[in-house]
C-alpha cells in the first residue's frame, strides 16, 4: 500500500513547516538549541521518526545545524544553503541558465542605483581595491571569476538591504556554477572597463548613471553567456 508512506511524508512536511514557523517567529532564534528529540516530539504530538525526518530536511536546507554531542541548533540564514536545492540544475537545464541571467538583468541595475545613493566612503574604497585586483589578475592571464563575483557582492552590500544581500549571495553561488560548466570565456578588458564605469557612477552618486552602466554590463555578460549555451534551447 502507498497510503502509509504518503501519510508519513505529509506528517514530516507538517512538522518541518511548524518548526520553520517557530524559527520565523524567533521562538527558536538563531543560535538557540532545540529541545531534546523526545521532548519536542511529545510537544508536537508526532513520532520521533517523523521528527527526525523533518529535522534532517531542515538541516539540509541550512535552517538547522548539528553539533556532535551538544544537540541541534538554529542556524543563521546562509546564501550557500539557499543555493543547495538548485545545484546541478543549470548544467541539466540550459533554460534555467537563461532564466537566471534574465533575473540578474532585472535586479542588479536597480541594486547599483541604490548603491549610488547609499555607498559609504569605506565601501567605495573597497570597490576601488577590487578593481585594482581585477587589473592584476588580468595582467597575469587569470580568469576574473572571484574578483568579478566579489565586485557585484560589494555593490549588493552598498545597497543596504539584507534581503538583497541574501538573494544576490544565492545568485552568486549559481553564477559560479554556471561559469564553470556553461559560460564562454572571460573578456577581461571589457569586463574591467564596464566595472570601472559602474564604480565611477556609484562614486558620483548618480543612481541613473549607475543603473545604465550596470544594465550595459549585464547585457554584455548575457550575450557572452548565451554563446556558451546549447543552441537547441530557445533564446530569452
Amino acid at each position: 500500500m502507498t497510503a502509509l508512506p504518503i501519510k508519513r511524508q505529509r506528517v514530516t512536511e507538517s512538522v518541518a513547516e511548524e518548526l520553520l514557523s517557530l524559527i520565523g517567529r524567533e521562538q527558536f532564534a538563531p543560535g538557540h538549541r532545540l529541545p531534546p528529540e523526545r521532548q519536542l516530539a511529545e510537544q508536537m504530538g508526532v513520532s520521533r521518526a517523523s521528527l527526525r525526518d523533518a529535522l534532517a530536511r531542515l538541516e539540509v536546507l541550512g535552517h538547522l545545524g548539528v553539533r556532535q554531542g551538544d544537540g541541534i541548533y538554529v542556524a543563521q540564514p546562509s546564501a550557500t544553503h539557499l543555493c543547495l536545492p538548485f545545484q546541478g540544475v543549470l548544467s541539466r537545464a540550459p533554460q534555467s541558465a537563461r532564466d537566471l541571467l534574465a533575473f540578474r538583468q532585472l535586479i542588479e541595475p536597480e541594486v547599483a542605483a541604490l548603491a549610488a545613493s547609499r555607498a559609504s566612503p569605506a565601501q567605495l574604497e573597497a570597490l576601488q581595491l577590487n578593481l585594482a585586483r581585477q587589473q592584476r589578475a588580468a595582467q597575469r592571464g587569470h580568469r576574473l571569476t572571484d574578483e568579478d563575483l566579489q565586485f557585484h557582492a560589494l555593490i549588493a552590500q552598498m545597497a543596504g538591504n539584507e534581503v538583497v544581500v541574501l538573494v544576490l549571495g544565492t545568485l552568486r553561488g549559481l553564477l559560479r556554477q554556471l561559469r564553470e560548466r556553461v559560460l564562454a570565456g572571460d573578456q577581461p578588458s571589457v569586463t574591467i572597463a564596464q566595472h570601472q564605469a559602474v564604480a565611477q557612477a556609484i562614486a558620483a552618486k548618480s543612481p541613473a548613471q549607475a543603473r545604465r552602466a550596470m544594465a550595459l554590463h549585464l547585457d554584455t555578460v548575457t550575450q557572452s553567456a548565451l554563446e556558451g549555451l546549447p543552441p537547441d534551447v530557445p533564446s530569452l
